[in-house]
């Protein structure tokens, strides 16, 4: 039986030591290290420097002489960085990577194909999940999620319903971001709206594949109520997918207020087979509370797992540390909800906060990662996780 272990804060601290770059047969290279004090899992490191802007493909090769899965990402500002992936990292470790960058593509392995309603996202040929983004529903959202072994982790109904499942609460569809309580408009339960507007980045690649769009929160009236910024990074592991959210709220209007309920924020529903009424689930926290005694107690993250067709699934849900209020409670019902947010309070018997306001022009970032698993996953390696997850990587370059 899983057992839970309290989390510490875990930091990392990564130093980035710059080399002379040179030119080797067309790439161009450097050295870096990075440098632990806690142990970690499923860290993306990130190497800033002056990489070519014609840089297509970087190659990771670490001092156990392993590649490690890469990217280049093209930031703001005509910014390139170099992204890789440390499955896991011991505490107190020191280890030597030799970064690579050339002109020639890489192949993608996470390809995300726009069509009319939704864009596709697929790793190694497989669906990973669909962005539905078409006004015919009242929120964008991912559906279905599946995870790495083929097994649908998220409830039918009422995109796709299945026969025999559970037909409750309609606005529950997938993975979502919605509110109950924006300026006073309930956009959880779908009596407001949330358009998407436009893509900003559609992007496949080697490691990861990133959407990035814009939204318009409306009211129940139809007014703008703000715009919000939504970041979606795909990643798929033998026995693991990864979708990363970065959330980002612009009062463009006027002020906003994201009032004090449990109705929301970042939600799955997954499928009866794995809920703890229906199923064969059960729930676990950071804090060791399961099952029905998990509901509404702050933890850093959150595992629903069971089986699905008879085969062990997993869902671990982790809040970002920089999130307000963190650690935020769990809306993680028997029945299949399965959520986390910074703004409810009073519903979950905490004392008053304002949290949740935004001046005219101000702006309000939040992070979030949820893990598909093929296997019960052990509080220990979700601690780590967690690590990886929250203490990100502090790149720094050295004087040449």
């Amino acid at each position: 039986m899983v057992r839970a272990i309290m989390m510490g804060a875990g930091v990392l601290f990564v130093a980035i030591l710059l080399a002379l770059g040179k030119e080797v047969r067309g790439m161009s290279e450097w050295m870096v290290t990075v440098k632990t004090e806690q142990p970690l899992r499923l860290a993306f490191l990130q190497f800033d420097a002056s990489i070519p802007s014609d840089a297509k493909s970087a190659q990771v090769i670490a001092d156990d002489g392993q590649m490690r899965p890469a990217q280049i990402v093209k930031g703001d500002e005509g910014k390139t960085s170099v992204v890789w992936l440390e499955a896991e990292l011991p505490a107190n470790v020191q280890r030597t990577y030799r970064i690579q960058v050339n002109p020639n593509p890489a192949q993608p392995k996470v390809v995300l194909t726009q069509d009319e309603k939704w864009v596709t996202v697929s790793a190694n040929g497989q669906l990973f999940t669909r962005y539905y983004f078409t006004p015919e529903f009242a929120k964008p959202f991912c559906f279905p999620l599946v995870g790495p072994n083929g097994k649908v982790l998220t409830r039918g109904f009422p995109v796709e319903p299945r026969e025999g499942e559970t037909r409750d609460h309609p606005h529950h569809k997938g993975f979502w971001v919605a509110h109950g309580d924006v300026n006073g408009h309930d956009l959880w339960s779908e009596r407001g709206k949330i358009v998407h507007r436009n893509f900003e980045a559609l992007e496949s690649g080697p490691l990861f594949g990133l959407l990035r769009a814009r939204h318009d929160w409306l009211g129940s009236d139809g007014k703008k109520l703000c715009e919000a910024i939504q970041e979606l990074r795909f990643t798929a592991l033998p026995d693991m997918r990864i979708l990363d959210l970065t959330q980002t709220f612009v009062a463009t209007e006027g002020d906003v207020n994201f009032g004090d309920t449990k109705e929301g924020f970042v939600a799955i529903r997954i499928p009866d087979e794995l809920t703890l009424s229906r199923g064969t689930g059960h729930i676990l926290l950071s804090t060791g509370h399961r099952d029905r005694d998990a509901w509404g107690k702050r933890a850093s993250w959150c595992l629903y797992y069971g089986t699905v067709g008879g085969e062990p699934v997993a869902i671990a849900f982790f809040d970002h540390k920089e999130n307000r209020s963190f650690p935020n409670p769990w809306h993680v019902r028997d029945y299949g909800l399965f959520a986390n947010g910074p703004f409810g309070r009073k519903d979950f018997g905490l004392p008053p906060e304002d949290v949740g306001r935004l001046a005219k022009g101000e702006e309000l970032t939040l992070k979030y990662r949820i893990v598909l698993f093929s296997y019960h996953p052990t509080p220990e390696e979700l601690n780590q996780m967690w690590t990886g997850f929250a203490n990100p990587p502090s790149v720094k370059t050295a004087s040449r």
